[in-house]
């Protein structure tokens, strides 16, 4: 999945699930205001939660990383969808 900025590259999103667990990888390579870089989130639980405006995907329960800890990697916007 592809996540366009306004005047950048775009940030990669790849994800799936192998049964277990989910592995979200992050990629703003491609975005000159990122930071060059990957990084993998793999966690056990998925959530979408919504406000007035946004669909938001949670992740939570994710490996080497607090209890509390909460990933947001991507929001839509309702009235784009």
């Amino acid at each position: 999945m592809l996540q366009w900025g306004v005047d950048s590259g775009p940030y990669i999103h790849d994800f799936y699930n192998d049964g277990r667990v989910l592995h979200w990888t992050v990629d703003n390579s491609r975005d000159w205001a990122g930071d060059g870089g990957k990084i993998e989130y793999v966690c056990r639980a998925i959530r979408l939660a919504e406000t007035e405006e946004f669909y938001n995907v949670e992740l939570r329960d994710c490996e080497n990383q607090p209890g509390d800890f909460v990933v947001h990697p991507i929001s839509f916007r309702k009235d784009e969808l």
